[in-house]
C-alpha cells in the first residue's frame, strides 16, 4: 500500500484533461473570447448607427437642430410642400396694449391667424420654379392673450415670433422677456391662448438694468440669436450708448451670452449710403441654414440724422444679403417703396430652400394714433409673387411665423 493513500483509496488514472493547461491553450482561448465580444460590439454599433439614420430621416423623430448642427437643414421637395401654410401675426400694440378697464396691471397683445395659399400660375413656362407661383392669404381667427408682467408700466409690447426647440416663442421690445406661446392654433378658441416666461435678455452687454429692446430672433446652429434695432441711442446729436448694437445668443441649456454686433450693423450702413449720422433701424434679421447666410430687411433706411417724427417715412424696400462674417455684403431691392411702410419681421418659405420670403411692413403714425401692417411674399431676387396685402384691424403687427415648426 502506497504512503498517504487509505485503504479503499485507489489511484486516479491521469489523463490529459487533468494536465495543468498550457500557456498556448489559455491565449488560444482568451483570442477567441475577445474575438467574440469585438463581433458583438461591431454588431450592436451598426445596428444603433442604422437606427440612428433611421430617426433622422423620419419628421417626426429628427433630432433637434440645436442637438445635432452637423444635421443638414431638412430639405422639403416641391411636390411635398402643402399649397396651404397655417401662418400667425403677433401685435405690437406699443402704448394701447395696457388694458385700460382692468383693476391689476394687465397688457395685451393679438395673434392674427391666416392660411398662406400657393397658387401655380397658369401658363407659366418659367425656368425659375419659384416663379411658376404666387401667392394669396385668407384671414382666420384672430386671437387675444394678456400678461400682468411690466416695466414701468409698460408691457407685452410683442416684435416678433420664433421657432426654438420645437417651441413657438414671442419677443417683448419693452421688459426684454421671452415668452414660449401655448393654444395659437386653429383649433383653439380665440381666448384660448397663453404666453409663458421662460428668459430674460437685459440690452447691451447684460450687464444693465434695462430690459433688452427685442426686434428680430433666428435660429443659427441650435442657439436662439435676439438682436435690437442696431442702432446708436442718442440725444441730439450726441450718442449716449450703442446698447441696441449688442445680440443676445440663448444656448440650448437656458445660458444666455452677449456679442457686440456695432461693427457689423455700421457695415450695413456704409453698404447702403448711411454712414453716421444717417441710419438704419432693424426688425428682421434671419439667418439661412441653407445657403449660410444672413438676409435682413431693414424697417427704416436714411442718409439724415434721427428726428422722431421724420422717421415714420423713412421706410425701406432694401434686402441685404451677408455672408456669415459679414465679409461680404450684396444690396437688393424689393419693390416700390412706400415711405411710411418698413420691414418689421420675415421668414423663409418652407421646402422653398430659403429662396422665397414672406415678409411683414408696419406703419405708425404717433400724431394720428394709427397703426397697420401688410404682408407680402418674394423671391430673395426680389421678385414680388404677392403684393402688400393688408392685415385685418388697425394694428402694428411686427412678428409672423409658421404655425408649424417645419
Amino acid at each position: 500500500m502506497l504512503g498517504g493513500l487509505g485503504p479503499k483509496q485507489k489511484r486516479k488514472i491521469s489523463t490529459d484533461y487533468d494536465m495543468p493547461p498550457s500557456s498556448s491553450s489559455i491565449i488560444d482561448q482568451t483570442r477567441v473570447r475577445y474575438g467574440f465580444l469585438a463581433m458583438l460590439v461591431f454588431i450592436t454599433v451598426m445596428s444603433l448607427s442604422t437606427l440612428n439614420s433611421s430617426l433622422r430621416s423620419t419628421p417626426s423623430f429628427r433630432i433637434p437642430s440645436y442637438l445635432d448642427t452637423s444635421a443638414a437643414p431638412l430639405a422639403i421637395a416641391w411636390q411635398h410642400i402643402p399649397d396651404r401654410l397655417e401662418i400667425g401675426f403677433v401685435a405690437d400694440l406699443d402704448k394701447a396694449s395696457k388694458v385700460a378697464d382692468s383693476k391689476k396691471p394687465l397688457f395685451q397683445s393679438y395673434f392674427q391667424k391666416a392660411i398662406l395659399v400657393r397658387h401655380e400660375k397658369m401658363g407659366s413656362f418659367a425656368a425659375d420654379d419659384n416663379a411658376k407661383y404666387e401667392y394669396s392669404v385668407t384671414w382666420k381667427d384672430m386671437a387675444t392673450f394678456s400678461t400682468t408682467l411690466n416695466e414701468a408700466g409698460r408691457g407685452f409690447e410683442l416684435s416678433e415670433l420664433a421657432w426654438y426647440q420645437g417651441q413657438l416663442h414671442s419677443f417683448d421690445d419693452r421688459t426684454g422677456l421671452i415668452f414660449r406661446l401655448e393654444n395659437y392654433h386653429m383649433h383653439n378658441g380665440p381666448n384660448d391662448m397663453r404666453a409663458v416666461p421662460v428668459a430674460i435678455a437685459m440690452e447691451g452687454d447684460g450687464m444693465t438694468t434695462k430690459g433688452q429692446k427685442h426686434e428680430w430672433a433666428t435660429v443659427k446652429d441650435g442657439e436662439l440669436f435676439m438682436g435690437s434695432i442696431g442702432k446708436e441711442f442718442t440725444s441730439g446729436t450726441d450718442v449716449v450708448h450703442e446698447n441696441n448694437m449688442w445680440v443676445s445668443i440663448l444656448a440650448h441649456n437656458g445660458a444666455i451670452r452677449h456679442e457686440n454686433w456695432s461693427d457689423r450693423f455700421k457695415k450695413i450702413r456704409e453698404v447702403v449710403g448711411c454712414g453716421y449720422p444717417g441710419y438704419v433701424i432693424h426688425e428682421a434679421i434671419e439667418w439661412s441654414p441653407v445657403r449660410r447666410q444672413w438676409f435682413i430687411l431693414p424697417r427704416r433706411v436714411s442718409k439724415e440724422g434721427y428726428d422722431d417724427m421724420a422717421d415714420e417715412k423713412r421706410g425701406s424696400n432694401v434686402m441685404i444679403i451677408a455672408s456669415e462674417d459679414f465679409s461680404h455684403l450684396d444690396v437688393r431691392t424689393v419693390g416700390t417703396i412706400t415711405p411710411e411702410r418698413g420691414f418689421s419681421s420675415f421668414k423663409f418659405v418652407p421646402g422653398t430652400q430659403d429662396s422665397v420670403i414672406v415678409a411683414l411692413k408696419s406703419m405708425e403714425n404717433e400724431a394720428l394714433s394709427s397703426q397697420a401692417a401688410y404682408v407680402t411674399v418674394f423671391t430673395v431676387d426680389g421678385v414680388v409673387l404677392m403684393p402688400e396685402t393688408s392685415l385685418p384691424g388697425s394694428y402694428k403687427y411686427e412678428g409672423v411665423a409658421f404655425l408649424h415648426d417645419y
